[in-house]
């Protein structure tokens, strides 16, 4: 079984990187996400300096609350321009600004400092989705989703480790200027990694939403005036309206609405840590501030574990069940604080942390990536980045209360507890969804047709779920010229001829299909169709088929060049 789950992590690994584009992304991302972890080690030992438990308290929770009422927006942007061009953009300006903090936090207010802080905070909202928002259009298959999002988890468990270990070497040796010089380096290196991706397929970079031409000064009167007025309010609600559109898809589909509840349920947990972390290396087990990083970097380790898991498991496509256990994993083991409140325990419960890290992110990623539509990918995953940063926010606020009022032990048992009881209603849900999520069986067939081409994954396993069965006797007749078309073929198995005024013009075999014509045009059937021999078809009916081809402008191309070889041919 150890064989087996090195082999499938392995094969993952070799998946990813064996594609430049999401080598470049995943490199990009993993360096970004040590420098990131490393400053965050370092501002939190800073801010503790400071003033202690409650001013670390009060700076993650406004951080958190700017960072959560900003990502909606941000994402917004995602799915109008172009994300490689955010993805830069977004590691230029945080690089620059780290620098400035680094050379101004030794001579300023401390105030100056929180604040720029929770600007560079702000700034980075929409690097994540549009990072995640890009893979869906870099793969062809769900198994190769999976493998991205585990392996971005397994960088992403590998930066928990090397970031605060890093962190905690450079704060026993220097300062916490030199960390932040070193997170802006990692910002270079990101940006200069992105700017070498090239995405595969138009569709893969939304187009730039083009701007209103400036009017000449001198011709503009006042009615024009008035009517670019009212033209700039449409903007500014239709940009309101889309940036709505992530909440208002999330709260139409439940599994989704869970979904996003367990995250924050996780989060909460994730918000306290920023709190329970320092808390336990300075007053529950004496390490200091080294100790800070020291737990962190142990987080890492068992994210790295974690990652192993999650990519050993990703053929299973247990999705939902795994998210549901490494949720559980990210809470539960807090209580063994108030059992044994010791240095050996402490690292436990943050190994058993990271292990669960990769299982609900790898899950969660890949799960909203299946369950939502590519040109509301970016404003879904910024819908979910936003309630979870606010999740944070009340896990940061709340802990310093909870070791008030009860004492860290207890406060970090009863927190646990909660989120563990929030999991068990949910798992019967996501075992449903994990059935429903399976590849359907006809998605090869579906994924043949070059009509079809252009769509995203969730149309194209939209479209095999809704394939029906048609078994036709040889010799038999599918149907006749000049009958009313009411379903789109594809051959699954057998052939048949396609005859026009008594003429055979051609014979088409298993993965080809035919019927589009007098759906497209919406004329009767322009020839007769019968079977050679023992045949199976995959009927898609009329509305599904139109729905899927005239919704995209790519698809209409090809069923245009489909229609007018199958005339030009006879």
């Amino acid at each position: 079984m150890l064989g087996q789950a090195v082999r499938e992590s392995s094969t993952a690994v070799r998946t990813v990187f064996g594609n430049r584009n999401l080598r470049r992304i995943m490199l990009a991302f993993g360096g970004s996400l040590i420098g990131d972890w490393a400053y965050a080690t370092a501002i939190s030992v800073w801010a503790y300096s400071v003033g202690g438990a409650k001013v670390l308290a009060v700076w993650a929770v406004v951080r958190f609350i700017l960072m959560a009422v900003c990502t909606p927006f941000a994402s917004t942007f995602v799915d109008r321009y172009s994300r490689k061009g955010i993805m830069i953009g977004v590691d230029l300006a945080r690089c620059v600004l780290l620098l400035v903090i680094a050379a101004i936090m030794a001579t300023v207010d401390p105030l100056v400092v929180f604040v720029l802080a929770g600007l560079a905070s702000v700034l980075g909202t929409p690097f994540r989705p549009a990072q995640r928002a890009m893979m869906p259009s870099l793969v062809s298959r769900p198994e190769e989703l999976t493998a991205v999002n585990g392996t971005s988890s397994t960088l992403e468990s590998l930066a928990f480790f090397v970031g605060p270990a890093l962190a905690a070497g450079l704060l026993a040796s220097t300062s916490v200027e030199v960390v932040l010089v070193f997170d802006a380096a990692t910002f270079l290196w990101s940006a200069a990694l992105v700017y070498g991706v090239h995405p595969l397929a138009a569709a893969a970079e939304p187009a730039a939403v083009p701007q209103a031409a400036e009017a000449g000064a001198g011709a503009a009167t006042e009615a024009e005036s008035a009517s670019e007025a009212a033209a700039e309010d449409s903007k500014r609600f239709a940009f309101l309206r889309e940036t709505g559109e992530g909440f208002t898809y999330i709260w139409r589909n439940r599994d989704l609405r869970v979904l996003i509840a367990l995250t924050c349920a996780q989060t909460l947990v994730a918000g306290a840590s920023a709190v329970f972390v320092v808390s336990m290396a300075f007053d529950l087990v004496d390490l200091g501030p080294p100790g800070v990083g020291f737990l962190d970097s142990m987080l890492g380790v068992g994210a790295l574990v974690g990652g192993f898991v999650a990519l050993s498991r990703a053929s299973r496509q247990q999705l939902g069940l795994d998210f549901c256990v490494g949720v559980v994993l990210w809470s539960l083991p807090l209580v063994l604080v108030l059992v044994w409140p010791t240095v050996a325990v402490a690292v436990l419960v943050m190994l058993l942390l990271g292990l669960a890290n990769p299982l609900v992110d790898v899950n969660l990623d890949t799960l909203l990536q299946r369950l939502t539509p590519d040109h509301l990918l970016g404003r879904v995953f910024g819908t979910l980045d936003s309630a979870y940063i606010g999740s944070m926010a009340v896990g940061a606020g709340v802990m310093p209360v909870l070791i008030a009022l009860v004492g860290l032990q207890w406060g970090m048992a009863l927190l646990g507890l909660l989120v563990t009881a929030m999991v068990i209603p949910a798992v019967p849900r996501m075992r449903r969804l994990d059935l429903t999520l399976r590849a359907p069986e006809g998605l090869p067939l579906v994924e043949s047709v070059p009509m079809f081409a252009p769509l995203d994954r969730t149309a194209l396993e939209g479209l095999a779920r809704q394939l029906t069965r048609v078994e036709v006797a040889a010799g038999a007749v599918v149907f006749d010229e000049g009958d009313e078309g009411d379903q789109f073929f594809i051959i699954e198995s057998g052939a048949v001829q396609i005859w026009h005024d008594g003429v055979l013009l051609r014979t088409e075999y298993a993965g080809d299909y035919f019927g589009e014509i007098a759906l497209l045009r919406q004329v009767p059937r322009t020839a007769q169709v019968r079977a050679v021999e023992p045949t199976v078809l995959r009927g898609l009916g009329r509305r599904a088929f139109l729905d899927a081809v005239l919704g995209n402008v790519e698809a209409v191309t090809a069923a245009e060049t489909v229609m007018a070889r199958r005339i030009l041919a006879g």
